[in-house]
């Protein structure tokens, strides 16, 4: 489908049903439907934060992104807030995140 051309880097499980996906260019958050079909609920490309992620209250990811409202005057700060169960889970995603981010090496 439209995912075909994302290079996978890695994903975490937020609960039973939701989890948290990370390609070299984007994240993605996704759902796992009541007969296993996922969806993609939001997702954001690398060059939209408008801030580095960062953790807040210990195991919340907080990704800051430019919102998607067409305006001919400005641009709005936009973005969403990840609840993990627990800060290593929100730290491990925020390394894993910044590891993505990094130029791929060159063959």
């Amino acid at each position: 489908g439209r995912f075909a051309k994302y290079k996978y880097f890695t994903h975490v499980m937020i609960n039973k049903t939701d989890m948290l996906m990370i390609t070299r260019s984007d994240i993605l958050f996704v759902t796992k439907g009541t007969f296993g079909q996922l969806t993609c609920e939001w997702q954001y490309s690398f060059d939209e934060f408008t801030k580095e992620p960062f953790i807040v209250h210990g195991r919340r990811l907080r990704i800051e992104a430019k919102e998607r409202v067409k305006s001919v005057f400005h641009s709005k700060e936009f973005g969403k807030i990840i609840n993990f169960k627990t800060p290593e889970d929100a730290r491990w995603i925020l390394t894993k995140l910044e590891e993505a981010r990094e130029p791929s090496p060159r063959l």
